[in-house]
């Protein structure tokens, strides 16, 4: 009787154990995942958007220099 009740517990600590492994190997998937799709945004997104920063730059240096405010800065 007590070496089944001693079988009987180690099961689930070795379930659990399986258990946690494959947990971290989901999240790090799903880090993964998470990764690549953030980098392909900002790939993506990143030079439609780089016009529009660089005129804020220019907008920006030239209101701080002093110098008359370029036309495609207003608006």
């Amino acid at each position: 009787m007590i070496g089944f009740h001693t079988q009987s517990q180690q099961v689930p600590v070795r379930r659990r154990l399986e258990e946690l492994g494959a947990g971290l190997v989901e999240y790090a998937l799903l880090l993964a995942l998470i990764a690549a799709v953030c980098i392909g945004a900002v790939g993506y997104f990143g030079q439609s958007n780089d016009t529009g920063l660089n005129r804020s730059k220019d907008c920006i240096e030239a209101a701080y220099d002093g110098n008359p405010v370029p036309a495609n800065c207003q608006g």
